[in-house]
């Protein structure tokens, strides 16, 4: 299926940021994939397999186990003549010029998943929501099936208004961030902060704990709140990663440092602790 308004309500806010971001900087993107049913995934995992065609992907439809069949990924392709032969549809995965890497870092940098960071089949056209990993299995764990995850989302509509705010916290909500936190700290995951949450976090800056896995949604959060200077969600912990947490902290009056130290105040900001 091609229509977007089947994905997920933020899936479609990111898709429409990222097209427009792209096109200022002359990249010109349209997309194919977007939500699968099972019988769709199925006859696609057979390809290669018991009919013609490579294979291109490893997710059989029947354990629900492609973020296609959740309404949370997005396929792209080039809407460009990157050869110069006077004809666009010979280019549409013509990476000649790297322009998907490209793509794929402006997608990281507003809160999305890129498929080409993938080590087992890399798949560069392929964008998702990363709130639930880069796989389905924390989706498969919580809601069993599709079907009653898409029965979150409530209409589904989506504004002019909601796409300019995709970049707000609407977008990495403060009970997912939290969620990730306790995860990479190895506290139980509950989206609920309380003392062993705090207890359990490490500090982290430029010199401290600088790839620790807590640094990724760290990341994410600070972009989500407007702190958009962190840039994409690389998981290190750098000049820029420095300069908006001090950002963060002069507006929340917490010690202007850079740091996020361990049990402290901005810690608690952010986890809504304090």
């Amino acid at each position: 299926m091609r229509e977007i308004t089947s994905l997920h309500p933020i899936l479609q806010k990111k898709a429409a940021l990222l097209k427009e971001e792209c096109k200022n900087l002359g990249i010109f993107i349209l997309f194919s994939e977007c939500l699968r049913t099972k019988a769709e995934q199925d006859a696609l995992y057979a390809q290669g397999r018991t009919t013609p065609g490579s294979i291109v992907t490893n997710a059989k439809g029947s354990t629900y186990s492609s973020q296609h069949q959740w309404g949370v990924a997005i396929d792209f392709y080039i809407d460009m003549d990157v050869d110069g032969d006077g004809d666009k549809k010979d280019d549409a995965f013509n990476n000649s010029t790297g322009l998907f890497e490209r793509v794929g870092s402006i997608a990281k940098s507003i809160g999305l998943g890129w498929g080409g960071d993938w080590s087992s089949i890399k798949d560069r056209p392929h964008l998702y929501l990363p709130d639930w990993g880069s796989t389905t299995s924390k989706l498969k764990q919580l809601y069993g099936i599709p079907e009653n995850f898409m029965k979150t989302w409530g209409d589904g509509k989506v504004t002019v208004e909601s796409i300019n705010a995709a970049n707000s916290s609407i977008g990495y909500e403060r009970t997912q961030f939290i969620m990730d936190v306790q995860a990479a700290t190895g506290s139980k995951v509950d989206g609920k902060a309380g003392r062993e949450t705090i207890g359990n976090t490490v500090t982290i800056s430029a010199i401290k704990n600088r790839k620790h896995p807590v640094v990724k949604p760290v990341q994410r959060y600070l972009y989500a709140l407007g702190y958009t200077i962190v840039g994409e969600s690389d998981g290190i912990a750098g000049k820029k990663f420095t300069e908006a947490t001090k950002a963060y902290q002069k507006e929340h009056k917490c010690i202007t440092d850079g740091e996020i130290t361990a049990g402290k105040n901005t810690w608690k900001s952010l986890l809504g602790m304090i």
